[in-house]
């Protein structure tokens, strides 16, 4: 191995203090930063045993190492994130720092704490500071409740703006409680309450505003009474309950770690009251789940003073040990890190881990980076839920639209590979008779589009938007070729599937990947169909009895309701009248007069469709070319 003589020489002479290394290739750059309890043993055991994959290449591109020592293992921990957040070495895993939090921090340096929310936090004052939040919304409502139970002052600025003897305006409004000017006397005891409840005192928290109500009510004093019961009320919409087995005071956290997506799930006084779900650079591959565990426990907890008593994992991180004494020294206080395998806490790592993949599954087909691997494992995922023989290639979905029987019409979209085919939609016109027959509507596009498919090559997968009684028609429209193709059924609100000429049913959470393509082939067909409709509606046009008249044009027609208001109106004039309407003689009055006399109400009115005109040919304006089997060859490309 080139260079191995070197390190050799170089771990050699490291001393046997706890301290951070450094492994550099020959141009002086950093290739790899970690920490050691004892650095001579640790060098050697990297050279010694070199384990994955990772460690091979870092050994064999690193000519020399280095290293710093340190008075404790507490003070290595520190030194090496701080190196890595500076060097950023190609062989470290670190969590991705594209976008920041908010935090929430209580001034504590100064004469007249405050609360601040701010996302550029300052490490360099010793503060309490609670977060990150990643709910700015949830964030603004707790501030706002705390502000409203324990009033603290509202300046932007480190001192009080008031140096004139008044009050600013929000003092004067109620909404600060302008200790600048007026008695501090409650001022530091709602300091500590509002320290209490961020360290996750709810308890005392409702016990205490529960005291205040009562004492309020005992007073007649009503209105306080009722103020005190409604932040009460939004003091319980904070968060959410945890497992009954999980009712007790104990300050938690639960880390887990799946994929390149870190959790922490916080839990105080029994209730949840955050989750934060951090993302790791691209290098997470390169680490295993306790290595990712040990940065982001690192990670999180050194930009927060929240830091709980106790901390599950779902496996023991590493350094463990050395993590949970860098905790409790910054918490004043016993912090507990470990990985149950059974009772209660392994309830709450569950339940970590379950909002963990509940996270990914919505991430998706949203994340643009390996959409091509998770389109191949939802298609073989869906194989397997279908029972399909083999991944579908070729599927398609199916949907109809009218209103009231008006405008049927039907529309296809192509999918391949999972991905949408434009070039293989296809839209349908209908006859008025059908339009109030749904399943009639999908049985004839289906028979429509089956006879024009050319050399007898079959979709693998055919979805309709429907229940029982559409699956029924298309595989009765399909005949045959239903043998060879798998029709299935998708209903809107259940989102449950039935599949084949066995009706057989299918449920599966949405958020699984396989669900997600159909529902979204689903939805795709609905818009599809739906900008269709608008467009047919769009074509037509209401009109009057008056337009079947002949000889009766756009201007006589004007001039008519014009002159006598409206159709009922016309039913009731003679002839002679209207011969005083320009441009209507004795004969065109008569002719009229036959037409009124024969109408069967006041005011008939019908649709105009674009199939009026061609029926057979699909939509006037944009005649659909009819194949052998009467198939409508619209194609959409947008």
């Amino acid at each position: 191995m080139a260079g191995k003589p070197s390190l050799e020489a170089a771990a050699g002479a490291a001393p046997h203090l706890p301290g951070v290394y450094r492994f550099m290739d020959p141009s002086a750059a950093i290739l790899y930063i970690g920490k050691a309890v004892d650095l001579n043993k640790r060098l050697r055991g990297h050279l010694a045993n070199p384990g994955d994959e990772r460690h091979r290449i870092i050994l064999e591109k690193a000519c020399t190492v280095e290293w710093t020592v340190t008075r404790s293992e507490v003070e290595a921990l520190v030194l090496e994130a701080d190196l890595i957040r500076i060097h950023k070495p190609p062989y470290n895993v670190r969590l991705r720092q594209d976008h920041r939090y908010p935090f929430l921090e209580l001034t504590t340096d100064e004469e007249l704490p405050r609360l601040v929310v701010t996302r550029n936090v300052d490490p360099s004052r010793d503060i309490p500071r609670f977060g990150p939040y990643p709910d700015s919304r949830t964030l603004r409502s707790l501030v706002e409740f705390l502000q409203e139970a324990f009033p603290l002052r509202r300046c932007r600025t480190p001192e009080p703006a008031s140096r004139t003897g008044r009050s600013c305006l929000l003092g004067q409004i109620s909404r600060c409680p302008a200790p600048c000017v007026s008695d501090r006397g409650d001022y530091p005891g709602n300091v500590e309450a509002v320290l209490r409840i961020l360290k996750g005192d709810w308890e005392g928290a409702r016990s205490g505003i529960e005291r205040r109500m009562e004492e309020s009510a005992g007073a007649m004093r009503y209105e306080d009474a009722a103020r005190w019961r409604d932040l009460l009320a939004r003091l319980d919409s904070f968060g959410w309950p945890a497992p009954e087995s999980a009712k007790d005071r104990v300050s938690r956290d639960i880390a887990a770690v799946r994929e390149n997506w870190g959790i922490i799930l916080q839990m105080r006084s029994s209730r949840f009251t955050g989750v934060v779900r951090l993302p790791f650079d691209s290098r997470w591959r390169q680490a295993g789940v306790p290595e990712r565990l040990s940065v982001l426990l690192h990670t999180y907890y050194s930009e927060t003073g929240d830091i709980p008593r106790e901390i599950l994992t779902t496996e023991d991180p590493a350094d463990s040990d050395m993590l949970s004494r860098w905790l409790a020294d910054r918490r004043k206080g016993s912090v507990t890190i470990h990985a149950p395998a059974r009772g209660t806490g392994r309830e709450l790592v569950a339940v970590a881990l379950k909002d963990l993949d509940h996270f990914l599954a919505r991430l998706e087909w949203k994340r643009p980076g390996g959409r091509a691997e998770r389109t191949k494992a939802a298609l073989e995922a869906l194989a397997d839920m279908l029972g399909l023989p083999a991944p579908p290639e070729w599927m398609v979905a199916l949907d109809a639209s009218t209103i009231q029987g008006s405008y049927p019409v039907a529309a296809l979209v192509s999918f391949r590979g999972g991905r949408p085919d434009k070039s293989g939609y296809r839209r349908f016109s209908m006859a008025q008779g059908i339009g109030r027959n749904d399943p009639a509507m999908i049985a004839d596009s289906v028979r429509r589009f089956l006879a024009g498919i050319e050399n007898g090559a079959l979709p693998d997968l055919f979805l309709v938007d429907g229940g029982i009684t559409q699956l029924r028609a298309a595989i009765a429209a399909a005949g045959d070729a239903a043998d060879r193709t798998l029709f299935v059924a998708i209903a809107k609100k259940e989102e449950a599937l039935l599949c084949g000429r066995e009706e057989r049913p299918v449920s599966r959470s949405p958020d699984e990947p396989p669900m997600r393509i159909l529902v979204a082939m689903r939805d795709e067909a609905h818009r599809f169909v739906l900008h269709y409709h608008r467009t047919s509606r769009s074509r037509g046009e209401i009109r009057s009895v008056l337009d079947d008249i002949p000889g009766v044009g756009p201007s006589l027609r004007a001039l008519l309701l014009t002159r006598f208001g409206s159709v009922e109106r016309l039913r009731a004039v003679s002839e002679e009248d209207l011969c005083t309407v320009p441009g209507i003689g004795k004969a065109r009055a008569a002719l009229l007069r036959r037409y009124i006399d024969g109408w069967e109400s006041p005011e008939q009115v019908r649709v105009r469709g674009e199939g009026d005109a061609h029926r057979s040919e699909g939509l006037g304006a944009e005649p659909v070319r009819p194949s052998p089997g009467g198939r409508d060859g619209n194609r959409d490309g947008d």
